[in-house]
């Protein structure tokens, strides 16, 4: 199906933009066609869409459950015992309703990872969303897990699912305090085998760091180097306390890092590097994290942040500026998961929101940008296209209302 987009503003002028499977296929004023659905776009810019690079979609359910923690106990004493209670139909509801958060604030590309991943393949699908759902792999160093999580993967790898034109599976190495270096080593194999993409959780904190020099002599950037977990298909979260040796490393090979600056400041992990990364010729994008540590999934939430952060980070007002920070949560995110996306330009994928130049938030317009990150919320979002596909309209998302009251009967299950 084709989408012509009338009258719409792109880069401060007012033209027409056509979609044709899937892309833009053509930008220029005054177009006309018959077999195209068109799109009044009076009033309305045209953004590229934005590509989370870090989200755990299934913990949504856990939103507001537990709150002012440290990320181990967090961990160990709320959310690890109630992970053991989901099962898979909790799990595709509650990814579900991520998605839904994320279209609604803009998002048509998610990076995930966490357990039952072909759930999430099948919620992304009928919401018509991209993503890379890549399988958890956590031992906590017992040997008999580590041969179920072994079996658990190669089930994985040969699954089936539809939408293999939006969705694609990956693998991710939980973190190095939870993770074996036999299933670290077996990870990295079979994803580069199958030409997966990998992602971890990496020197998110102080102590892990503290931890791994302890028991393995080095760094966690390190010693994931050393088991070849490291390059240009992994895309690393966090990376908050890194050494200069660490930070040579990862520029040289090409590693995206994917920072998610809402979730370290609420649990007091630290501040990313931005400026320093950068300067170093790192790949640098943006994500959120979960619902239970953020508590959102709005990336427009995360560049304000970002920015502020590289800015308090470095000392330096000039440091995370808008543009630069803009690219980190579209175009870099698309490129560092292989997608030709993140910029509105023909032959492009047609991944792309429609923000409403009305909205207060919005208003005055000297710097669009500048306004999307610094100032706008998700009310400015007035649709979401994927793929060429609308998703949202008007502000609404069909089936919405009903997805939100069974997420509301679910929650009822881990309230206690």
């Amino acid at each position: 199906m084709s989408l012509l987009l009338k009258n719409v503003t792109h880069q401060g002028e007012i033209t027409d933009i056509l979609i044709e499977n899937g892309h833009f296929a053509h930008i220029a004023p005054n177009q006309n066609t018959f077999s195209a659905q068109v799109l009044d776009c009076h009033n309305k810019a045209i953004l590229p869409a934005f590509y989370n690079l870090h989200s755990h979609a299934g913990m949504s359910i856990f939103r507001g459950l537990s709150d002012d923690k440290e990320l181990f106990s967090w961990l160990n004493q709320d959310i690890w015992p109630r992970e053991a209670k989901l099962t898979p139909d909790m799990i595709y509801l509650a990814s579900k309703f991520s998605i839904l958060e994320m279209i609604k604030t803009g998002t048509v590309f998610f990076l995930d990872m966490y357990f039952e991943q072909q759930e999430i393949l099948k919620a992304a699908t009928e919401m018509g969303v991209r993503t890379i759902s890549a399988l958890t792999g956590l031992d906590l160093f017992d040997a008999a897990k580590t041969k179920a999580e072994k079996e658990k993967i190669e089930k994985y790898i040969t699954c089936p699912y539809d939408n293999k034109e939006l969705c694609r599976k990956g693998l991710m190495i939980h973190a190095v305090y939870s993770v074996s270096e036999d299933l670290i080593r077996y990870i990295v194999k079979r994803a580069k085998g199958e030409n997966f993409y990998l992602t971890l959780h990496a020197s998110e904190t102080a102590k892990e760091v503290e931890d791994c020099l302890q028991t393995h002599g080095c760094t966690p950037i390190e010693y994931l180097n050393k088991l070849g977990a490291l390059d240009s298909q992994t895309i690393v979260a966090h990376a908050v306390h890194l050494t200069d040796n660490d930070i040579a490393l990862l520029a040289r090979k090409k590693v995206p890092l994917c920072t998610n600056p809402i979730s370290n400041y609420k649990l007091a992990s630290g501040l990313f590097m931005l400026q320093k990364l950068q300067k170093a010729g790192c790949v640098l994008t943006l994500g959120t994290d979960s619902m239970a540590s953020n508590n959102n999934l709005s990336m427009l939430d995360e560049m304000k942040t970002c920015a502020l952060s590289a800015k308090i980070q470095s000392g330096d007002a000039t440091a995370g500026c808008a543009e630069d920070i803009f690219a980190m949560a579209t175009v870099n995110g698309a490129k560092a998961v292989g997608l030709d996306a993140g910029v509105i330009e023909e032959g492009k994928l047609a991944d792309c929101i429609l923000v409403d130049l009305n909205n207060h938030f919005l208003v005055p317009n000297y710097n669009l940008i500048s306004n999307m990150v610094y100032s706008a919320d998700s009310s400015c979002i007035d649709t979401v296209i994927c793929n060429g596909n609308i998703l949202m309209q008007n502000h609404v998302v069909p089936g919405e209302k009903e997805l939100i009251t069974e997420i509301k009967k679910l929650s009822n299950f881990f309230r206690n």
